[in-house]
Protein backbone atom coordinates (compact mmCIF):
# COMPACT_ATOMS: atom_id res chain seq x y z
CA UNK A 1 0.00 0.00 0.00
CA UNK A 2 3.03 2.08 0.55
CA UNK A 3 4.13 1.91 -2.74
CA UNK A 4 0.31 2.68 -3.94
CA UNK A 5 0.16 5.80 -1.78
CA UNK A 6 3.70 7.59 -3.28
CA UNK A 7 2.51 7.20 -6.65
CA UNK A 8 -0.67 8.65 -6.03
CA UNK A 9 0.83 11.65 -4.53
CA UNK A 10 3.78 11.53 -7.58
CA UNK A 11 0.58 11.86 -9.92
CA UNK A 12 -1.21 14.34 -7.83
CA UNK A 13 1.81 16.64 -7.45
CA UNK A 14 2.15 16.55 -11.38
CA UNK A 15 -1.20 17.16 -12.47
CA UNK A 16 -2.84 20.47 -12.26
CA UNK A 17 -6.20 19.44 -10.70
CA UNK A 18 -5.85 19.38 -7.31
CA UNK A 19 -3.38 22.87 -8.18
CA UNK A 20 -6.24 24.59 -9.46
CA UNK A 21 -8.91 23.87 -7.46
CA UNK A 22 -6.56 25.17 -4.65
CA UNK A 23 -6.22 28.12 -6.76
CA UNK A 24 -9.38 28.59 -7.28
CA UNK A 25 -10.54 28.66 -3.53
CA UNK A 26 -7.35 30.91 -2.62
CA UNK A 27 -8.78 33.55 -5.22
CA UNK A 28 -12.62 33.36 -4.00
CA UNK A 29 -10.95 33.98 -0.48
CA UNK A 30 -9.24 36.88 -1.67
CA UNK A 31 -12.12 38.46 -3.22
CA UNK A 32 -14.85 38.00 -0.67
CA UNK A 33 -12.03 40.36 1.77
CA UNK A 34 -11.23 42.52 -1.06
CA UNK A 35 -15.13 42.78 -1.89
CA UNK A 36 -15.82 43.72 2.16
CA UNK A 37 -12.49 46.21 1.99
CA UNK A 38 -14.25 48.01 -0.93
CA UNK A 39 -17.42 48.39 0.00
CA UNK A 40 -15.81 50.10 3.29
CA UNK A 41 -14.03 52.27 1.52
CA UNK A 42 -17.07 53.36 -0.42
CA UNK A 43 -19.16 53.67 2.17
CA UNK A 44 -17.14 55.02 4.76
CA UNK A 45 -17.64 54.61 9.00
CA UNK A 46 -21.17 53.81 8.67
CA UNK A 47 -20.45 50.62 6.84
CA UNK A 48 -19.88 47.37 9.63
CA UNK A 49 -18.84 44.68 7.72
CA UNK A 50 -15.34 45.34 6.26
CA UNK A 51 -13.95 44.05 9.88
CA UNK A 52 -11.82 41.11 10.30
CA UNK A 53 -14.51 39.70 12.64
CA UNK A 54 -16.79 39.46 9.95
CA UNK A 55 -14.68 38.08 7.60
CA UNK A 56 -13.55 35.20 10.43
CA UNK A 57 -17.33 34.73 10.84
CA UNK A 58 -18.24 33.81 7.61
CA UNK A 59 -16.12 30.81 7.90
CA UNK A 60 -16.66 30.48 11.58
CA UNK A 61 -20.77 29.97 11.68
CA UNK A 62 -20.42 27.78 8.73
CA UNK A 63 -18.33 24.85 9.78
CA UNK A 64 -19.94 22.86 7.47
CA UNK A 65 -17.79 24.49 4.45
CA UNK A 66 -14.87 22.07 5.59
CA UNK A 67 -17.16 19.16 5.18
CA UNK A 68 -18.51 19.75 1.57
CA UNK A 69 -14.66 20.75 0.31
CA UNK A 70 -13.54 17.53 1.63
CA UNK A 71 -16.08 16.13 -0.05
CA UNK A 72 -15.59 17.69 -3.42
CA UNK A 73 -11.52 16.31 -3.16
CA UNK A 74 -11.80 12.96 -3.80
CA UNK A 75 -13.83 13.22 -6.40
CA UNK A 76 -12.06 15.41 -8.21
CA UNK A 77 -8.67 13.36 -7.53
CA UNK A 78 -10.52 10.02 -8.78
CA UNK A 79 -13.26 10.77 -11.06
CA UNK A 80 -13.08 8.53 -13.78
CA UNK A 81 -11.20 5.52 -11.99
CA UNK A 82 -12.85 2.62 -13.41
CA UNK A 83 -13.15 4.03 -16.77
CA UNK A 84 -9.52 5.11 -17.99
CA UNK A 85 -8.69 1.86 -15.90
CA UNK A 86 -6.78 2.72 -13.08
CA UNK A 87 -8.24 1.19 -10.47
CA UNK A 88 -8.72 -2.61 -12.44
CA UNK A 89 -4.91 -1.71 -13.21
CA UNK A 90 -3.74 -1.56 -9.51
CA UNK A 91 -5.57 -4.70 -8.81
CA UNK A 92 -3.94 -6.40 -11.13
CA UNK A 93 -0.35 -5.48 -10.13
CA UNK A 94 -1.85 -7.18 -6.59
CA UNK A 95 -3.48 -4.35 -4.94
CA UNK A 96 -6.40 -5.25 -2.95
CA UNK A 97 -9.60 -3.51 -2.90
CA UNK A 98 -9.07 -2.88 0.93
CA UNK A 99 -5.84 -1.16 0.29
CA UNK A 100 -6.60 0.73 -2.38
CA UNK A 101 -9.58 2.22 -0.68
CA UNK A 102 -7.42 3.08 2.32
CA UNK A 103 -4.96 4.65 0.02
CA UNK A 104 -7.51 6.74 -1.38
CA UNK A 105 -8.58 7.84 1.47
CA UNK A 106 -4.69 8.87 3.08
CA UNK A 107 -3.93 10.56 -0.44
CA UNK A 108 -7.29 12.69 -0.18
CA UNK A 109 -6.40 13.33 3.31
CA UNK A 110 -3.31 14.76 2.58
CA UNK A 111 -4.23 16.67 -0.41
CA UNK A 112 -6.89 18.23 1.72
CA UNK A 113 -4.78 19.27 4.52
CA UNK A 114 -1.98 21.00 2.26
CA UNK A 115 -4.84 23.00 0.81
CA UNK A 116 -6.63 24.17 3.78
CA UNK A 117 -3.63 25.49 5.31
CA UNK A 118 -2.82 27.22 2.24
CA UNK A 119 -6.34 28.74 1.89
CA UNK A 120 -6.45 29.28 5.53
CA UNK A 121 -3.26 31.05 5.48
CA UNK A 122 -4.19 33.28 2.60
CA UNK A 123 -7.68 34.04 3.59
CA UNK A 124 -6.62 35.72 7.00
CA UNK A 125 -3.27 37.22 5.68
CA UNK A 126 -6.31 39.44 2.98
CA UNK A 127 -8.10 39.80 6.33
CA UNK A 128 -5.28 41.02 8.34
CA UNK A 129 -4.13 43.73 5.48
CA UNK A 130 -7.28 44.56 4.20
CA UNK A 131 -9.69 44.78 6.71
CA UNK A 132 -9.97 46.69 9.65
CA UNK A 133 -9.30 44.52 13.11
CA UNK A 134 -12.49 44.88 15.08
CA UNK A 135 -15.12 42.75 15.97
CA UNK A 136 -15.94 39.74 18.80
CA UNK A 137 -15.20 36.71 16.05
CA UNK A 138 -11.13 36.31 16.15
CA UNK A 139 -8.41 34.30 14.94
CA UNK A 140 -8.69 32.40 18.14
CA UNK A 141 -11.95 31.26 16.62
CA UNK A 142 -11.00 30.38 13.51
CA UNK A 143 -7.93 28.76 14.46
CA UNK A 144 -10.01 26.36 17.44
CA UNK A 145 -12.35 25.38 15.13
CA UNK A 146 -9.88 23.68 12.72
CA UNK A 147 -9.43 20.97 15.08
CA UNK A 148 -13.01 20.92 16.32
CA UNK A 149 -14.37 20.23 12.49
CA UNK A 150 -10.97 18.47 11.69
CA UNK A 151 -11.95 15.04 12.21
CA UNK A 152 -15.60 15.29 10.99
CA UNK A 153 -14.49 16.39 7.73
CA UNK A 154 -11.99 13.74 7.55
CA UNK A 155 -15.54 11.62 7.92
CA UNK A 156 -16.87 13.02 5.05
CA UNK A 157 -14.24 13.14 3.11
CA UNK A 158 -14.00 9.18 3.77
CA UNK A 159 -18.05 9.15 3.06
CA UNK A 160 -17.14 10.44 -0.08
CA UNK A 161 -14.97 7.92 -1.23
CA UNK A 162 -17.34 5.18 0.08
CA UNK A 163 -20.09 6.66 -2.28
CA UNK A 164 -18.32 7.61 -5.60
CA UNK A 165 -16.71 4.12 -5.30
CA UNK A 166 -19.90 2.17 -5.10
CA UNK A 167 -21.82 4.14 -7.77
CA UNK A 168 -20.11 4.73 -11.04
CA UNK A 169 -22.01 7.93 -11.65
CA UNK A 170 -19.69 10.56 -9.59
CA UNK A 171 -22.89 12.98 -9.66
CA UNK A 172 -25.40 9.96 -8.34
CA UNK A 173 -22.60 10.08 -5.69
CA UNK A 174 -22.43 13.22 -4.57
CA UNK A 175 -26.00 13.15 -4.51
CA UNK A 176 -26.17 9.96 -2.18
CA UNK A 177 -23.36 11.54 0.28
CA UNK A 178 -25.38 14.49 0.66
CA UNK A 179 -28.39 12.67 1.78
CA UNK A 180 -26.25 11.19 4.03
CA UNK A 181 -25.23 14.22 4.92
CA UNK A 182 -27.91 16.63 4.88
CA UNK A 183 -30.95 15.47 4.28
CA UNK A 184 -30.90 12.48 6.58
CA UNK A 185 -30.13 14.55 9.64
CA UNK A 186 -32.69 16.92 8.74
CA UNK A 187 -34.95 14.05 8.87
CA UNK A 188 -33.87 12.86 12.06
CA UNK A 189 -34.24 16.09 13.61
CA UNK A 190 -37.86 16.70 12.69
CA UNK A 191 -38.75 13.08 13.96
CA UNK A 192 -36.85 13.93 17.18
CA UNK A 193 -38.95 16.70 17.83
CA UNK A 194 -41.63 14.09 19.10
CA UNK A 195 -39.48 11.39 20.05
CA UNK A 196 -36.36 12.21 22.75
CA UNK A 197 -34.52 9.33 22.27
CA UNK A 198 -33.99 10.25 17.97
CA UNK A 199 -33.94 13.70 19.25
CA UNK A 200 -30.23 13.21 20.88
CA UNK A 201 -28.80 11.19 17.88
CA UNK A 202 -29.92 14.07 15.59
CA UNK A 203 -28.00 16.33 17.41
CA UNK A 204 -24.89 14.50 17.52
CA UNK A 205 -24.94 14.61 13.50
CA UNK A 206 -22.35 17.32 11.84
CA UNK A 207 -25.20 18.94 10.03
CA UNK A 208 -27.23 19.54 13.09
CA UNK A 209 -24.42 19.87 15.77
CA UNK A 210 -23.49 23.00 14.22
CA UNK A 211 -27.05 24.46 12.56
CA UNK A 212 -29.36 23.81 15.14
CA UNK A 213 -27.73 23.64 18.29
CA UNK A 214 -27.17 27.14 19.63
CA UNK A 215 -24.32 28.16 17.97
CA UNK A 216 -24.50 31.85 17.10
CA UNK A 217 -21.63 34.07 15.10
CA UNK A 218 -22.51 37.46 14.15
CA UNK A 219 -21.20 41.44 14.35
CA UNK A 220 -22.28 41.47 18.04
CA UNK A 221 -21.39 37.98 19.50
CA UNK A 222 -19.33 34.76 19.29
CA UNK A 223 -20.44 31.60 20.53
CA UNK A 224 -19.85 28.33 18.61
CA UNK A 225 -20.33 24.71 19.65
CA UNK A 226 -16.50 24.27 20.34
CA UNK A 227 -15.61 27.57 22.68
CA UNK A 228 -16.57 24.98 25.54
CA UNK A 229 -14.27 21.91 26.53
CA UNK A 230 -17.27 19.41 26.32
CA UNK A 231 -18.49 20.64 23.23
CA UNK A 232 -14.91 20.73 21.85
CA UNK A 233 -14.69 16.80 22.98
CA UNK A 234 -18.59 16.25 21.10
CA UNK A 235 -16.94 17.16 18.32
CA UNK A 236 -13.75 15.34 18.33
CA UNK A 237 -15.73 12.67 19.17
CA UNK A 238 -18.35 12.51 16.70
CA UNK A 239 -15.60 12.94 13.96
CA UNK A 240 -13.53 9.59 15.43
CA UNK A 241 -17.10 7.93 15.04
CA UNK A 242 -17.51 8.78 11.60
CA UNK A 243 -14.16 7.73 10.31
CA UNK A 244 -15.08 4.14 12.42
CA UNK A 245 -18.23 3.76 10.35
CA UNK A 246 -17.60 5.08 7.01
CA UNK A 247 -14.02 3.37 7.32
CA UNK A 248 -15.33 0.24 7.66
CA UNK A 249 -18.86 0.69 5.65
CA UNK A 250 -16.07 0.88 2.55
CA UNK A 251 -13.99 -1.77 3.58
CA UNK A 252 -16.74 -3.85 3.77
CA UNK A 253 -18.83 -2.87 0.89
CA UNK A 254 -16.09 -2.50 -1.62
CA UNK A 255 -14.98 -5.73 -1.33
CA UNK A 256 -18.55 -6.81 -2.63
CA UNK A 257 -18.10 -4.83 -5.51
CA UNK A 258 -17.18 -5.47 -9.01
CA UNK A 259 -14.80 -3.17 -11.01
Amino acid sequence: MTNYIKSELYRITHTKTMVSFTAILVLVSIFINVVLALAGKMDGPSFPYNTTSFSYSTVVANPMIFCYMSAIIPVILYSGNRKNGTLKNAISSGISRTKIFFGECIVSTIASLVSMVIVLAVYIMSAIILLRPSGPVTIVDLFSEVPAILLIAIASLISSIVCNEMIEKDSVGIIVWAILWVIVPQVFYYIGLRFEMVYNMAMLMPYNLFGTSGMTVNTSQSITVWSTMPGMLICVMVGLAGILVFSLSGMLLLKKTEV
